[in-house]
């Protein structure tokens, strides 16, 4: 999020109703944690309808410290478990400090994430499939897919995509074995 991109006073100016609307905690000053996701959504929504589908963890900080309420979301740590919750839902990727809107894969190329395990590490072994998974829809057996480990950076491309089924087998064998940690955030 560039914020001095002439279109952010626009979607400051939305997410300033939103912040005024929320009632912070008396004690702490901060918003409950489903408001602050909701705040943090609608930036990312918006960014989104703007066409801006990339900003980094510190943009998105910053913004939090500028606008008019923001600090009502709280600080780097709490913007990083909010990010990490809307990650853990399909609506962003996060990748070495650069939020990612949308659900494409970390690993380039096209794709939609179906599926993220956790390593033993900590890292995420995603099964990525190349339209996006309607909710409440069945897989058919010869859908095919392929995966990629954010942490050992280890996978089945989408040249060699298999049969969900078979695929899925492999990622819960990598989560189980591989002990890499989530990549580092980018320092910016």
């Amino acid at each position: 999020m560039n914020i001095d991109n002439p279109c952010i006073p626009a979607v400051n100016a939305a997410l300033e109703k939103l912040l005024g609307d929320l009632t912070p905690d008396p004690f702490d000053g901060l918003l409950r944690r489903d408001d602050a996701y909701t705040v943090v959504l609608a930036a990312l929504d918006h960014l989104d309808g703007l066409g801006q589908r990339r900003t980094t963890v510190g943009e998105l900080y910053i913004w939090s410290r500028v606008i008019p309420g923001g600090q009502a979301l709280g600080g780097h740590d709490r913007l990083m478990i909010l990010l990490e919750q809307a990650a853990d839902h399909g609506r962003i990727r996060l990748d070495h400090g650069q939020v990612h809107i949308g659900d494409a894969p970390t690993g380039g190329g096209p794709g939609h994430v179906w599926m993220r395990q956790l390593t033993t590490g900590g890292a995420q072994v995603e099964l990525i499939g190349a339209e996006p998974w309607s909710l409440g829809t069945h897989c058919h057996d010869e859908t095919k897919a392929w995966w990629q480990c954010t942490g050992c950076r280890h996978g089945l491309g989408q040249a060699g995509a298999m049969y969900v089924y078979a695929v899925r087998q492999q990622v819960t064998d990598h989560a189980a074995g591989c002990p890499f940690l989530p990549p580092l955030p980018d320092p910016s």
